[in-house]
Formats: C-alpha cells, sequence, structure tokens
C-alpha cells in the first residue's frame, strides 16, 4: 500500500514542477530583444488649402481713393497753420535746451515729469502775461483801470445831496452837459426838469429826501403814472446802472422826455 501511494506522489510532482516554471517565468519582464520594434510613420496633413492672392483692382481702387491718402497736404496749410507749426517747433526747441541746461546744471539727472510740468506751465503762464501786456500796451488800455474800476465823477455845477430843483436852469444845464459830451448826466438833468415840471402842476409833493418809488405812488392819474414810470426807468439805468450812453442812445431817451415835456398835465 505504502509503495503504491510512492509511486502515485511522483508521478504528481513531475506534473506540478512543469505548471510553476512557466507561471513564474511569465512574471519576469521581457528582454530587450523581446520587444516589438513598432516603426513610426510621419502623417501628412491632408487638408485641401486655398492660395488668395491679393486683388490688384481693389488695390488700386483704394490706392485712388482720397480717404485714404494720409500723406500731408502742403498745398492747404495756412500761413496761420505754419505760423503755429514754427512756434511749436521753436518751443520743442527750446525745451530740450532747457532739459540739456538742466543735466548740466544737477549733473547727468533728466528733469522729472512732475517738475517739468510745473516748469513748463510756469514757463507758458508767463509769456502769456507778457504778450497779453503787449498787446493791451500797443491798444493803449491802462491794465490797472481795467480791473480796478474808478467811480466816474461828473463834474457838476451843484451838489447833488443839496440840488434844489427851483434853483436849477435846466436848459442852460443841460446844454453845458451836451457840450462837453457829458449825456449821463443830461439824462439826470431831464429827470430832474421832469420832476420839477410835475411838481409846478401840484401833482407831486417834492421835497429832497424822497425817493422816486415816492412820487410814483403820489401820482393818482394811471397814465401819468405809466408816462412817468418810463422816464423813471430810462434815468435808474443810466444813472444808477452804469448803462453806457452815447450821442445816439441820448437823442432815443432825450425823445421820450421831450414827449413828456410837452403834455398838459
Amino acid at each position: 500500500m505504502f509503495k503504491r501511494l510512492l509511486i502515485l506522489l511522483l508521478m504528481i510532482m513531475p506534473a506540478g514542477i512543469a505548471t510553476a516554471v512557466p507561471i513564474q517565468k511569465a512574471n519576469k519582464p521581457p528582454t530587450i530583444k523581446q520587444q516589438k520594434i513598432v516603426s513610426k510613420h510621419l502623417q501628412f496633413d491632408s487638408a485641401k488649402i486655398t492660395v488668395r492672392n491679393f486683388d490688384t483692382a481693389a488695390i488700386k481702387k483704394y490706392r485712388n481713393d482720397p480717404a485714404f491718402k494720409y500723406a500731408e497736404n502742403k498745398a492747404g496749410i495756412t500761413l496761420w497753420d505754419r505760423f503755429w507749426a514754427w512756434v511749436w517747433h521753436q518751443w520743442s526747441s527750446f525745451w530740450a535746451w532747457v532739459d540739456e541746461l538742466f543735466r548740466k546744471l544737477f549733473g547727468n539727472v533728466s528733469m522729472g515729469h512732475n517738475a517739468a510740468s510745473i516748469f513748463k506751465f510756469l514757463i507758458l503762464g508767463t509769456a502769456a502775461v507778457l504778450l497779453v501786456y503787449v498787446i493791451f500796451k500797443l491798444l493803449g488800455v491802462n491794465l490797472l483801470k481795467l480791473f480796478k474800476k474808478e467811480k466816474e465823477t461828473i463834474e457838476v455845477p451843484y451838489s447833488e445831496s443839496l440840488e434844489n430843483i427851483h434853483d436849477i436852469n435846466f436848459d442852460e444845464a443841460i446844454e453845458n452837459a451836451l457840450a462837453i459830451k457829458n449825456y449821463r448826466l443830461a439824462v439826470r438833468l431831464l429827470y430832474l426838469r421832469s420832476l420839477k415840471q410835475l411838481s409846478d402842476n401840484n401833482l407831486i409833493n417834492w421835497k429832497i429826501d424822497k425817493t422816486n418809488s415816492t412820487y410814483l405812488n403820489e401820482l393818482n392819474d394811471p397814465e401819468q403814472r405809466r408816462q412817468f414810470s418810463i422816464l423813471t426807468r430810462q434815468f435808474e439805468y443810466v444813472w444808477y446802472g452804469d448803462f453806457p450812453v452815447d450821442g445816439t442812445s441820448f437823442q432815443a431817451i432825450n425823445a421820450v422826455f421831450h414827449e413828456f415835456k410837452q403834455q398838459k398835465l
């Protein structure tokens, strides 16, 4: 019995060993000779390519179109444009000289952006002020009087604060004012003469300290009040509002006062 089991065992062992050897060999990495060599082939693009060329006719059309001509037309430049072009060219040259001077004074350091801008505007401001001064000087304009308005002095033969309409010879006073072309004073005298006319007809109670609105309120007749309000407005525009009056405008104002004088009050 024992012999039979031994013979069976010997018969089984070679089969197990035979099957185990290939499995052990399968786990080993393949050698270089065993690796499959794959050949590489270049792949070409098979897409269809359409070659495009420039349209000669279109290029010629655009070349002849004035809208696409960006070259400077020197024939159309005016003398004024040339003058300003020269000014800016000179300014650029001057600024380059200033920058170079700055480098020489402070070493090889260019003016900074902020410092250059400030210095630039200072020079421009100074040049502008000098230019304005020269222009006004040539025109004979006094800059001090232009910015400082002086109160116009009127030579009157009487004091305004003490004037009495009953003591003034209006025809003579108006004639003297017109002789020296003092139209503003002439308008005042015309208004005072109208006050005297109303006072002589007992339509107002004239007093030196009364206002023009007070005299208007004293007039009971609406038409007289309307006409006198027109005269009052003309007088106040000229005397208190500094409305400019020349010979032509005075004639129009004088016609309104003359019409009021001719009325029977």
